[in-house]
């Protein structure tokens, strides 16, 4: 009886002691013909740059918040996607940073953006 009851503390420690995510970093994704770059920044900005084959680059900016307690979520303001496009606007894009390496755009994670190593 004792065993379950110490694996059951064990399990709430590590649950409890887990490190916040840290969503800051730059990330990248590419499709056929589009680069998309996700700059989050700690000041609570990012900036989404849009590099599409007419070699034009557009640009989202907004503003980011950790939704602590809800796990790793963080929602990006003014920002909405519509399949893989991103639009501007009122939107709020809620994501899940995953082992603090991708932000995805899907619940399945077929697409992803990848955090870039630190320099």
């Amino acid at each position: 009886m004792k065993t379950p009851l110490a694996l059951v503390s064990i399990l709430v420690l590590a649950a409890c002691s887990r490190q916040p995510v840290e969503p800051t970093g730059t990330y990248r994704l590419g499709t056929a013909d589009k680069t998309f770059v996700l700059d989050v920044r700690a000041s609570g900005e990012y900036v989404l740059q849009i590099d599409g084959s007419d070699s034009m680059t557009d640009e989202i900016r907004g503003r980011w918040e950790d939704e602590r307690g809800n796990g790793p979520h963080v929602s990006f303001h003014g920002l909405g996607w519509r399949g893989t496009e991103p639009e501007a606007g009122n939107g709020i894009w809620t994501t899940t940073v995953r082992s603090n390496a991708d932000i995805c755009l899907d619940a399945e994670g077929l697409a992803c953006f990848t955090k870039d190593a630190a320099a």
